[in-house]
This record gives C-alpha cells, sequence and structure tokens, in this order.
C-alpha cells in the first residue's frame, strides 16, 4: 500500500507542475512577444521622447533623477540628431 501511494503521489505531483508550468508559460509567452524590438522608438527624438517620460514621472519623487534623465534625453538628442 505505501508503494502505490507513493507512485500516485509522484504521478501527481508531476502532473500538477506540467499544469504550473504551462500556465506560466501561456502567461510568459504573449508579454515575451511583445517586448520584441519592433516596439521600441527608432529615432534619437523618439527615444529621447520616452526617456523624458520617464524623467518625467521621477520628477515628483527624485528630482535629481529626473534631471539627470533631462540631460541624458538632450544629450542624446544632440550627439544622434540628422544632420
Amino acid at each position: 500500500m505505501t508503494t502505490t501511494t507513493t507512485i500516485l503521489h509522484g504521478r501527481l505531483e508531476r502532473g500538477r507542475f506540467a499544469q504550473h508550468a504551462l500556465a506560466a508559460l501561456t502567461a510568459w509567452l504573449p508579454a515575451a512577444w511583445r517586448s520584441t524590438g519592433a516596439t521600441r522608438p527608432t529615432t534619437a527624438a523618439l527615444e529621447a521622447a520616452a526617456v523624458r517620460e520617464m524623467a518625467y514621472a521621477y520628477s515628483k519623487t527624485d528630482p535629481g533623477f529626473a534631471d539627470d534623465l533631462y540631460a541624458a534625453a538632450n544629450r542624446h538628442e544632440a550627439q544622434h540628431a540628422p544632420r
């Protein structure tokens, strides 16, 4: 009886692990698909705008960091702007 119980318990645990693993993969896969390079800004102006948005989000909680982000966005835009 002990052997049978152990074998059944082991199969049940493997089945649960497989269900959890499958659920995790199906939840993770769409997020990974969306995070591909296709959604990234493609020009220096768009990249700088994205950094400025992040800086604005930090402006209330960490103004020093926000100022650094604004400066980095300006520098990046000036460095990579078309001439």
